[in-house]
């Protein structure tokens, strides 16, 4: 009898910089990363969108949004 060991490896990873340092966040549904980097983003933070192998796949650009008062 043979037992597979599986288990679920990330598929995309966020690399979540403000400039001074970086955190990293791993997700297994492609929607889900790229809302959360969308997210990100919008709070004013760089993103970098990379395959669990390294590659980069895309990056998104901090945007603050401005609030009115």
């Amino acid at each position: 009898m043979r037992t597979t060991a599986h288990s679920d490896s990330p598929t995309v990873l966020l690399r979540v910089s403000d400039g001074t340092f970086h955190m990293h966040r791993s997700f297994t549904d492609f929607a889900q990363a790229t809302r959360s980097a969308e997210a990100y983003a919008g709070a004013g933070f760089q993103v970098a969108m990379m395959s669990a192998t390294g590659r980069f796949l895309m990056g998104f650009e901090p945007r603050r949004q401005r609030i009115a008062v």
